[in-house]
């Protein structure tokens, strides 16, 4: 019998997602039968990583493991609370994902950084206490660990905690901090002015007040020696309108650096100019 290449290679059903050629029920499978050769010590926690492995019902769905304590390296506190110590840290294998073309789960980024959650005297541990633990966040959930030395068990979850302020990112999967981020912005006013307060107020303003979102554009003071092969394009009264290039290029905010940062690979940026014909700018 011969089926279409929405069909499973391996049992002959219909993809779960035929896009991504994931079968629910190969990879259940394969999963479950991985079973033996993993264990954390303890029935509760076994019991409790099994039964949401085979729940998954979707090829991006995160596959929560037991995790080796030797696997978390560099290993940072932000902040406790009466249930938990939070720690930031890096996985070093990081977690399984769907490949498509082996049609299987592998590792494939490595050293992840993720947020450990210290379960406080969790020595003896119980399904209510992990349900705790997990229900207290919302973000996603790796898997379980325990410390050696202490006993303690560990929730390994994404990292949502903003290594300045300790503070939740505003977003998570680009660990924005608009606090950190407003606050790096105001400290950066000392090096740059238009020669005009109202002007300066205004860029101020627009930085401090109007930055919402990790690509929410910066808006700046840009010197005019900056631009060139300036060229007008239409006029309006006291406005005239102009193209130009951009030497340098936008601030964009660097998920790896955490700051703003401009894009050096894509500067000579063309833009428009709205020129005011006069030297005495009131407002905008």
């Amino acid at each position: 019998m011969v089926f279409q290449d929405d069909h499973c290679e391996k049992c002959g059903k219909k993809y779960t997602t035929v896009k991504y050629k994931w079968c629910e029920s190969c990879q259940i499978n394969y999963l479950e039968k991985n079973f033996t050769n993993w264990t954390s010590g303890n029935e509760i926690v076994d019991n409790f990583i099994q039964e949401f492995q085979l729940k998954i019902n979707d090829y991006n769905d995160i596959i929560i493991e037991w995790i080796p304590y030797d696997q978390l390296n560099n290993i940072k506190e932000i902040r406790k609370d009466g249930f938990s110590t939070i720690y930031s840290t890096i996985w070093e294998d990081g977690p399984l994902y769907y490949c498509l073309y082996k049609k299987e789960y592998k590792r494939k980024l490595g050293k992840k950084q993720v947020a450990l959650k210290y379960m406080h005297n969790s020595q003896n541990i119980t399904n209510e206490l992990l349900s705790k633990g997990r229900n207290s966040n919302a973000l996603p959930i790796y898997g379980i660990s325990q410390n050696p030395d202490t006993k303690d068990y560990i929730i390994i979850i994404q990292d949502e905690y903003c290594e300045k302020c300790c503070e939740e990112y505003t977003n998570t999967f680009y660990k924005w901090c608009k606090p950190c981020q407003i606050s790096n912005l105001k400290e950066n006013f000392i090096n740059w002015t238009s020669g005009n307060e109202k002007v300066d107020n205004f860029i101020q303003d627009r930085q401090l007040n109007h930055v919402d979102h990790y690509n929410d554009p910066i808006l700046e003071w840009i010197s005019y020696e900056q631009l060139y092969k300036i060229k007008e394009t239409g006029k309006n009264g006291i406005i005239t309108i102009c193209t130009a290039i951009w030497k340098s290029s936008p601030l964009k905010y660097d998920i790896n650096k955490k700051i703003y940062k401009r894009d050096f690979i894509n500067q000579n940026k063309k833009v428009t100019l709205i020129c005011y014909n006069t030297q005495d700018i009131t407002e905008f």
